[in-house]
């Protein structure tokens, strides 16, 4: 596990980057956001964050709604239980970063690593993906539509602990 700043410290970190405008620190909610939430915590919304290095950070339950996320590096970052719905992520890194339990549906990925990342029951369903890697990450109890098996260079390993999905399941909320 990388040697992250606590959730405090990658707040303050944003700010300083003048990625999170608040007079306060925000608070880490007690669930993973929802589009409709009043407090958010960390958000993204209807903004384009590019060129950012945003490493080994804990950010938990961030929100990320509307955006574009374009040639930035979550590498090592802790993003568990965040919502990450209609977004457009391009030329990102998610390499070794903790994405369990996230809600990455309804959005598009544009050569992303998610080298090494751990997507433990994360929801990948709705998705579109193209020219991204996942070697090494750790999908148990990720959810992937059974349609798009073929899109996905994935070891053995990987392909059984995926929870594989007959159906696309339900849009995201906040379309």
């Amino acid at each position: 596990m990388p040697n992250r700043r606590s959730y405090r410290e990658s707040c303050q970190f944003l700010k300083d980057q003048q990625l999170l405008e608040c007079d306060a620190l925000p608070e880490l909610p007690g669930r993973a956001p929802r589009y409709d939430d009043e407090q958010l915590g960390v958000s993204f919304f209807r903004t384009q964050l590019a060129d950012a290095r945003l490493e080994n950070l804990t950010l938990p339950r961030t929100f990320f709604g509307r955006s574009e996320i374009r040639a930035v590096s979550f590498r090592g970052t802790d993003l568990s239980e965040s919502t990450a719905c209609w977004n457009d992520f391009i030329d990102v890194d998610f390499a070794e970063a903790d994405l369990s339990g996230m809600d990455l549906r309804g959005s598009i990925y544009q050569r992303v690593s998610f080298r090494g990342a751990v997507l433990r029951g994360a929801d990948l369903r709705r998705t579109s993906f193209s020219g991204c890697t996942f070697t090494d990450a750790d999908l148990t109890g990720a959810k992937l539509s059974r349609s798009f098996l073929w899109l996905f260079r994935l070891s053995a390993a990987q392909r059984r602990s995926v929870d594989w999905q007959s159906s696309p399941g339900p849009e995201p909320e906040g379309g």
